[in-house]
């Protein structure tokens, strides 16, 4: 398949799904579990990384999602479509930065992933995505056991014990996809650095303080 197909047919991909959640959120699944859905999603993205021949369409295509989102809090301004679009993913405690942070991470380290090495950046997002999105669930839905820093969200012990396997197995996928040899201790390693970056992250942050920490781990332990 050639990368001209693979790149319409991800828009074709992102468009479904995010008719999917919009379709969630009708059904009455709160903004914020529509927001997990979302997060939990997004990882396909790097299972398509090897697909592409070159790097010039998914990296075209992260970078136009990113700057998209980033603009969504302007044009709502003056568009009630959009402004219906922004908060089927934002509201409550959930602010839309954080999905201009998730988006700006997943195109900078998609590019670090075809430019440099794909494992690390993989394992990087990967982590986010899993971790995040089903830590983030567990947390909210049966979190009993909270904690929280200056100037962070509320989190509990059981969201960041989920984050620390979720992300674990983020890792372990990242490392099948990408044929690296990665030991469970140092998966787990990982995922410890994510779980750790989540739950000390000041709010918002942990969409880029989580990869960051999982990448710089991972290219450490190389």
């Amino acid at each position: 398949m050639s990368d001209s197909t693979l790149f319409l047919l991800s828009w074709g991909v992102l468009a479904a799904g995010l008719s999917g959640c919009a379709l969630l959120h009708r059904l009455g699944l709160k903004t914020t579990y529509v927001r997990d859905v979302l997060h939990i999603g997004t990882g396909v993205w790097v299972l398509a990384w090897p697909l592409f021949q070159e790097q010039l369409a998914p990296v075209a295509i992260v970078l136009v999602v990113a700057l998209a989102t980033a603009s969504v809090p302007v044009l709502a301004r003056h568009s009630p479509s959009v402004a219906h679009f922004r908060d089927l993913f934002a509201g409550g405690d959930e602010r839309w930065g954080g999905l201009t942070l998730y988006t700006g991470a997943y195109a900078l380290f998609t590019w670090v992933g075809f430019s440099v090495e794909a494992f690390p950046a993989a394992a990087a997002l990967l982590s986010l995505s899993l971790g995040d999105g089903v830590g983030g669930f567990v947390g909210r839905r049966y979190g009993k056991h909270h904690f929280s820093v200056p100037g962070g969200k509320r989190k509990s012990l059981e969201g960041s014990l989920t984050v620390l396997c979720a992300a674990t197995c983020g890792v372990l996928l990242a490392a099948w996809r990408f044929g690296a040899d990665v030991s469970l201790l140092a998966a787990f390693g990982l995922g410890l650095g994510a779980a750790l970056a989540e739950a000390l992250s000041p709010r918002g942050t942990d969409n880029v303080t989580v990869p960051a920490m999982v990448w710089a781990l991972a290219e450490a332990s190389r």
